[in-house]
């Protein structure tokens, strides 16, 4: 009588199932306690692909290496950079202050429409950043107003003003008013130097991280490339330079798009008769980074400096950034991306809002290209690998 052979099959399956499980539990974890500088390294990583594909074209035009192509890439980058700072603060001054007066212009403005209309101020009203935003302070704090009790409707045992308790209350005021600006200050200015701070180190973490991927870029990815089996990494070769064709034409078809945007915002703005059109114009174009939300704050940002010059204006306004989100969306991106980048604009849209919810304003900039990679690795690696392959083997194996 034979003896029944040991599930070794099993067994394997089970450990590579719970080898995996344990895998994907400890990324999780990572990813929920440095989401941060992950999400950081992923824009450097973006900042890598434009600096690689940028040099490697420019050594195709000028008689340069791709070396010195990358060191004049990055002299140029921060010339420019340099140059665009300091004019920029030579005039924020005037520009915030103008546009502060025109944007609380345009609060005004509607804060007497919602006093007019019932109905404008209750849709305000159930919108919590609308509402804090755009309502005077009286109407929020009416509710706590009225719901406090009267000091004619308290008992007698809460109205004691004995000289003593005077003394304490006036005492327990004074340290009050001394406390509360001092906490208020120590909270500002941490957060402050906390904000700061952090956009200094993550731009100093992308700036580096991102030259020294761009300075050897086959190496890193033949980094990643050895530590796959030796028959999977021609494939994971081809995966990894398809990722960086995506974020690539990515990176193209939003700097086109940011271009077309800002020009076009500019020059409509401009013809319509709104102030500050070049600040509006170089805003929209720098938030048409962040597809659909960007294009959502500049149009909200053109409707409220517009409205003091009158409803005609405004009303002008909605038509034109209409036009120019169809322009973008429709025909310059998909004529620069090629269709190499198509992302369906319900699950796109989906995905900013968990990310933005998940990881806050970062993680809404790079919802749209993180998507656009996890997409490619899903496609390449999930259905036509592992999906289609099996499915060959198993149609020829029968």
């Amino acid at each position: 009588m034979k003896e029944p052979a040991e599930p070794s099959s099993t067994t394997g399956m089970l450990s590579r199932t719970i080898t995996t499980l344990v895998v994907v539990v400890i990324l999780a974890a990572a990813l929920v306690i440095t989401w941060e500088i992950i999400l950081t390294l992923f824009l450097a990583v973006m900042f890598a692909v434009f600096l690689t594909f940028a040099s490697a074209g420019l050594s195709r035009v000028l008689p340069l290496p791709y070396h010195g192509s990358l060191s004049l890439l990055v002299t140029t980058l921060i010339l420019v950079s340099a140059g665009s700072i300091a004019l920029f603060f030579v005039q924020i001054e005037h520009q915030v202050q103008e546009a502060s007066q025109q944007i609380e212009r345009g609060t005004e403005k509607i804060q007497d429409w919602a006093e007019e209309y019932t109905t404008v101020k209750s849709v305000i009203q159930s919108t919590p950043y609308l509402s804090q935003s755009l309502l005077p302070a009286s109407d929020s704090q009416k509710k706590k107003h009225d719901s406090s009790p009267s000091e004619e409707s308290k008992s007698p045992e809460q109205t004691d003003d004995s000289p003593q308790k005077k003394s304490e209350k006036s005492q327990q005021t004074d340290l009050n008013s001394l406390a509360q600006p001092a906490k208020q200050a120590a909270s500002f200015v941490g957060q402050m130097f906390r904000t700061t701070f952090g956009l200094v180190v993550n731009s100093v973490l992308i700036l580096f991280v991102g030259l020294f991927l761009a300075t050897a870029p086959a190496s890193y990815r033949d980094g990643v490339v050895i530590l796959f089996a030796p028959e999977r990494r021609e494939r994971i070769r081809q995966v990894m330079n398809q990722l960086g064709d995506t974020l690539w034409h990515w990176l193209i078809g939003r700097f086109g798009s940011m271009l077309v945007t800002g020009l076009g915002a500019w020059l409509v703005l401009l013809l319509i008769g709104v102030p500050m059109a070049g600040t509006l114009g170089f805003l929209t174009g720098l938030l048409t980074f962040i597809p659909n939300i960007g294009a959502a704050i500049s149009f909200i940002l053109a409707i409220l400096v517009a409205l003091p010059q009158g409803t005609t204006t405004a009303a002008l306004v909605i038509p034109a950034y209409i036009g120019l989100q169809l322009l973008e969306s429709y025909m310059i991106t998909p004529l620069i991306q090629k269709q190499q980048v198509s992302l369906p604009p319900a699950l796109l849209i989906s995905f900013q809002a968990i990310m933005g919810v998940l990881f806050g304003f970062l993680g809404a900039i790079i919802a749209s290209p993180f998507l656009a990679a996890v997409k490619v690795i899903v496609q390449e690696l999930y259905v036509k690998d592992y999906l289609e392959g099996n499915a060959d083997q198993n149609g020829n194996g029968v």
